[in-house]
């Protein structure tokens, strides 16, 4: 039998934040994901835009989170020996003459002096890229190469011998008085992330998920190119040497393949405003595990304190995984209770 403080089942920026966090206070780890080729963690832009577009409001806990996260990633650089975040603006191209002005009012309220700049600019080619009501820029953003970071955490991990290649079979849990055992490896408690999958969790498939199915493009374009990040009905982001435009979203369809009307539909959107060829590179999809509130999932088993769950990080998940996981680290470590409003018993009647 092989002994272990926690089990983690799931490699996403869920499951590689708590790996990390707990194995910095000395705790003995494995982490069991099945190396799906394309997941949320891995397909995701990786954003972190400290505000929310739609209403030109700060995103929810941004004060708290964003330099929990950015000093996370940060350290991740040090010990992995290279790059994953990158400081980028994120250019709101504006579609009218009243969209100029609402972003330029907000702009003047204090609570969004460090999120927003206040001048409206021109700054692409007019020809390739239009935007004749100009543009401005989000202060304090960026994005994390999510799927280069997962990708040489996991080698961390092989490298403490602490990652298994596996589907997990939940009929294998046996719990205990003092733990919980699965296969070979007895341990305190067992961490579900998940991600989607969850839906098909014995112990929390109770839990009410919204989930949205979201495609993505690898491009290039003939002779547009440029180095921030734009948002206008789609995103698109420079990423090596070539841009990410994203992403479609999909009530309904809860599976990782990708669809041609899914494609057609990011072409159409982009064509509205770029005016060049545009070259697709490769083409993906995976299911982001959306949460009705939109708050994350964490949280104990009501039955079964040897199971929890931490879930749910949604679209800000960059921003929000290093600090909620510290929540989960406190919790499992020094009992400090969670936040209400994640704590998966605010479902519970």
């Amino acid at each position: 039998m092989k002994l272990v403080d926690y089990i983690i089942v799931g490699q996403g920026l869920a499951g590689s934040t708590l790996a990390f966090k707990l194995m910095r206070q000395n705790q003995q780890v494995v982490v069991i994901d099945e190396e799906k080729e394309f997941t949320s963690s891995k397909i995701a832009a990786g954003l972190c835009n400290p505000v929310v577009f739609k209403r030109l409001t700060k995103s929810w806990m941004i004060d708290e989170v964003l330099d929990v996260s950015k000093n996370f990633y940060r350290n991740q650089e040090e010990l992995l020996k290279d790059q994953f975040y990158f400081d980028l603006p994120i250019y709101k191209l504006f579609t009218s003459e009243k969209e100029q002005a609402f972003w330029k009012q907000k702009s003047n309220e204090p609570e969004l002096f460090d999120w927003l700049n206040p001048k409206t600019e021109y700054p692409f080619d007019q020809e390739k890229l239009e935007h004749p009501f100009g543009a401005s820029h989000v202060l304090n953003s960026g994005f994390l190469d999510t799927n280069k970071w997962l990708s040489a955490f996991k080698e961390y991990l092989i490298e403490k011998q602490s990652f298994l290649t596996s589907t997990f079979n939940y009929d294998d849990i046996q719990l205990t008085d003092d733990g919980v055992i699965w296969k070979e490896y007895q341990a305190k408690k067992i961490i579900f992330c998940e991600g989607y999958q969850t839906i098909n969790n014995p112990y929390f498939d109770w839990l009410p998920f919204k989930l949205t199915k979201g495609e993505t493009l690898t491009v290039n374009f003939k002779n547009l190119n440029f180095k921030s990040a734009i948002n206008k009905g789609v995103f698109i982001l420079p990423h090596n040497g070539n841009y990410k435009l994203g992403a479609t979203y999909n009530w309904d369809d809860f599976d990782e393949k990708i669809t041609e009307e899914g494609k057609e539909n990011l072409l159409e959107r982009a064509g509205r405003f770029i005016k060049d060829e545009i070259i697709i590179i490769e083409h993906k999809a995976g299911v982001r595990p959306t949460v009705k509130d939109r708050r994350p999932l964490i949280g104990e088993h009501m039955d079964h304190e040897q199971l929890l769950v931490f879930n749910g990080l949604g679209t800000k998940g960059v921003m929000l995984a290093p600090y909620f996981a510290e929540k989960v680290v406190n919790l499992l470590l020094h009992q400090q209770p969670l936040p209400e409003e994640v704590n998966i018993n605010r479902f519970l009647e």
